[in-house]
């Protein structure tokens, strides 16, 4: 009978790291077995030696010698025992390594998967006015006198010599002079630009007769407007104590 130095221990590293599954049917076959020498291991290795000895009671050497080889298999049955103990050790060893080796292969699998963090979006800057567009915005918002003191700003009205040209139907480079009583227009100066636009009192007479300053500014009739308001400035040049129309402006009016 084989010895217990010639059975070869099994290899359940491949076992385990080839197919979890086999690992699993492994475990149940190992359980099974050890349960099984348990079994041989206590009652029945008694009960056949017991039985043995009663049929041959009148050959002692016979029964000397059954009992040492009774004695030799139960020592190879216990070998066999603890082999199989060690290897059920190794076994749970194994399946606990693979079992973390899995929880870290799930944790690396949603840590690649999970979407990138968010990249805000860099915030537009917002575009800068040009000082005409800036000064209508101011005067769509009611023209705060606050907001208009942030600019130089002059009261002008046409000369008389301008004022006899554009009755005659010339509109051409109509100038205008500064004047604390009967001003009619004002000339703000923003970022280097000088431009014109009429005072309320004036924006009113736009609407009351429905036309506009020759040379100045033209209307612009919109159904849907409320109020008569500034759309573009004009654009002035100065010239001397004057200023010279180089660019006509726009108002808007209900109409």
């Amino acid at each position: 009978m084989e010895t217990t130095t010639g059975i070869s221990q099994p290899a359940p590293v491949a076992i385990i790291t080839a197919n979890p599954l086999a690992l699993v049917m492994l475990a149940f076959v190992i359980l099974g077995n050890v349960l099984l020498l348990l079994i041989l291991l206590r009652k029945p290795g008694k009960w056949y030696l017991r039985s043995l000895i009663k049929s041959n009671p009148e050959n002692p050497t016979q029964q000397t010698n059954l009992l040492n080889r009774i004695q030799n298999q139960m020592e190879k049955q216990q070998n066999l025992l603890q082999f199989v103990t060690q290897n059920q050790q190794t076994l749970l060893r194994k399946t606990e390594e693979m079992e973390q080796r899995l929880k870290n292969i799930g944790r690396l699998q949603t840590v690649s998967t999970a979407p990138p963090p968010r990249v805000m979006d860099n915030p537009q800057p917002t575009p800068r006015l040009s000082p005409a567009d800036h000064l209508v915005q101011v005067l769509e918002q009611g023209g705060d006198r606050a907001a208009l003191a942030q600019w130089s700003a002059v009261k002008v009205k046409i000369t008389a010599a301008s004022q006899s040209r554009t009755y005659r139907g010339d509109v051409d480079g109509v100038e205008l002079e500064p004047a604390q009583a009967g001003a009619s227009f004002l000339v703000f100066q923003i970022r280097g630009e000088n431009l014109l636009v009429p005072n309320q009192e004036t924006l009113g007479v736009f609407q009351r007769y429905q036309r506009g300053h020759t040379g100045l500014f033209v209307l612009n009739r919109q159904s849907s407007q409320p109020t008569p308001q500034v759309g573009k400035p004009a654009r002035v040049q100065p010239q001397g104590k004057l200023w010279r129309v180089v660019e006509q402006g726009e108002v808007l009016i209900r109409g």
